[in-house]
């Protein structure tokens, strides 16, 4: 039986991203930051199974939000090959500490400038790469 304070589940309501002013896009709906390994397939004389090496890897990510401003897309369109510095934090109250990261060299992958549905708010859905990041908090197990 597992031992699991289910109080202490993280919920995504308590996350947050703070661009490279420090500003929170307080209308964040999804993020997501994760490291993507390159690796090669190795295959061995009397191995069944192919074997696999890590030889590199990406740092790639995407953030959804809803559109109340240009802000964005203004900022892209002055500097299409511009990199920032994000931050990601995850602070539920009720569990055992807070996480967050700061990703350095953040790179948009494209400008989604406008577009809509009837009837549903509109969000701005962008893929981003990274060159770097780091811990500030972590949550001990």
């Amino acid at each position: 039986m597992a031992n699991v304070n289910t109080n202490e589940v993280i919920n995504g309501l308590y996350g947050f991203v703070y661009d490279e002013n420090g500003k929170e896009l307080d209308t964040t709906q999804e993020f997501e930051f994760s490291d993507q390994y390159t690796k090669v397939e190795i295959d061995l004389p009397g191995e069944f199974y192919t074997k696999h090496k890590v030889m590199g890897g990406k740092l790639a990510g995407k953030v959804r939000f809803l559109k109340v401003d240009s802000d964005l897309q203004a900022k892209l369109k002055a500097d299409p090959t511009a990199k920032f510095n994000y931050i990601g934090k995850l602070a539920d109250p009720n569990a055992r500490g807070q996480e967050a990261v700061v990703i350095r060299g953040l790179s948009f992958d494209a400008n989604p400038i406008i577009g809509w549905t009837l009837k549903e708010n509109v969000e701005v859905d962008v893929n981003f790469t990274a060159d770097d990041w780091d811990y500030l908090d972590t949550i001990a197990g």
